[in-house]
């Protein structure tokens, strides 16, 4: 056991000795005619204090100081604690009694004074300041206030942790090592949560427009040059039969007139025959080079459209059949599929 508390216990029980007169009557307490809700309990702690029982005082204390929340109070029931050897939990009643001297009798201040004094050699003095007075501060899990702006309180030498915690921040911890006789002393700096990132806007290009080019001239090209095939035979079948009127005009003229009937032109009768004659040979000749032009017209054309597969190709077009595995209870193959 530390020597120490071989003499705590006298200085403790002096302390407690002289209580009674202290304690009946202390001078910052306002009178009221209303019953004193702790009377009773504060009646069984003196006694139980004046006979040495300090489990069963410290319980009296504590139940009068939950009926009744005064320093004074308090203040005794850190001195019980003391007495029990609970240094720390005495040392925190006593700081809080002594927080409103004002509600305290000198004598009483002076009791609790030294009761913390001799608290104060086996526990450890922590201030926390913290940056938000909403937060909530705990020590070791314990939960210790909200709403201030710092925190004193003792705790038993060694490695603690501190925690605060407050909506739309990150919660912060810090992990602090005491020894007896120093005073630990730390800021509590409470960050907001990053905001989230802005959403991210995918804008999805519209691929180009596939260059059809190619396929249009292709299929002008075709278009023209069976538009010349289809004129060309139709001028073809025209001097076709502009010929064959021909042939029958000239039959006629020499049947009549000889074949050098158109010859003399100067005969009356002979010229009329011979002038449908040239003007049947004439349209039969046009319409021969009309359908020489539609053709050569309509392979140009169609030259034009094949070569096109080469200096104007069409865009690739997209895979039209599709080849699977097919796999079955009795067996397996392919799954073919396509578009034609």
């Amino acid at each position: 056991m530390d020597p120490r508390q071989f003499l705590l216990f006298p200085l403790v029980s002096l302390l407690l000795v002289t209580a009674p007169a202290a304690s009946a009557q202390p001078v910052a307490e306002p009178r009221s005619a209303a019953p004193d809700p702790a009377a009773d309990a504060l009646r069984r702690a003196r006694a139980a204090r004046g006979a040495g029982r300090w489990r069963e005082a410290e319980a009296a204390y504590r139940a009068a100081f939950a009926a009744a929340p005064r320093p004074a109070i308090e203040g005794e029931l850190g001195l019980c604690e003391l007495a029990l050897r609970r240094p720390v939990d005495a040392a925190n009643h006593l700081l809080r009694a002594l927080r409103d001297p004002r509600a305290l009798s000198p004598a009483e201040q002076r009791r609790f004074n030294e009761g913390l004094r001799l608290a104060e050699k086996d526990a450890i003095r922590v201030e926390i300041m913290v940056s938000h007075d909403e937060a909530e501060i705990f020590v070791d899990g314990k939960f210790i206030g909200r709403g201030q702006a710092s925190y004193q309180f003792y705790v038993t030498p060694g490695t603690h942790e501190a925690r605060g915690s407050l909506e739309g921040h990150v919660t912060q911890t810090v992990r602090f090592e005491n020894y007896v006789g120093t005073e630990t002393i730390f800021p509590l700096v409470l960050h907001p949560l990053p905001k989230p990132p802005p959403p991210v806007v995918i804008v999805r290009a519209t691929p180009p427009a596939p260059d059809h080019s190619g396929r249009n001239l292709r299929i002008a090209g075709a278009s023209l040059a069976l538009a010349g095939a289809a004129l060309g035979a139709g001028f073809a079948v025209a001097a076709g039969v502009r010929d064959d009127e021909a042939e029958a005009q000239a039959d006629a003229i020499r049947r009549d007139y000889g074949r050098g009937g158109c010859l003399y032109k100067a005969a009356s009768e002979v010229t009329l025959p011979c002038k449908a004659l040239e003007d049947t040979l004439s349209a039969r000749d046009t319409l021969r080079g009309a359908a020489w032009a539609s053709f050569i017209a309509g392979g140009v054309f169609g030259a034009v459209a094949l070569s096109s597969l080469w200096w104007a190709p069409s865009p690739p077009s997209p895979p039209r059949v599709a080849v699977r595995p097919l796999i079955a209870a009795g067996g397996g193959g392919v799954a073919v599929a396509g578009v034609w």
